[in-house]
């Protein structure tokens, strides 16, 4: 169970980590694809805007989601500690 748990939370630490990757670094999406600058989002030029908006606000949903399904992982582990806890303190007697 332990492990699984542990597996799992790596799972998820590689997936956050592309997540802010992509987060971080849109703004190389205009730089490969110049075509993509031509538009403009609320009077600002696209490839100005659109990586404030996902590097900014981007971050800061990904972080909060992070914290969220790791909190929940941390809790996972935990009660998986306790329960080899206590099925180690039953052998024991």
């Amino acid at each position: 169970m332990k492990e699984k748990a542990y597996k799992k939370e790596i799972l998820v630490t590689i997936v956050f980590i592309i997540l802010y990757m992509l987060m971080g670094h849109t703004a190389s999406l205009f730089v490969l694809f110049p075509g993509l600058q031509g538009g403009s989002m609320w009077g600002f030029p696209v490839h100005y805007i659109i990586p404030v908006l996902t590097g900014w606000f981007g971050m800061l949903i990904v972080a909060i989601l992070a914290a969220l399904v790791c909190n929940k992982l941390d809790d996972e582990i935990e009660a998986a500690n306790k329960a080899d806890e206590t099925a180690a303190g039953k052998g024991g007697e």
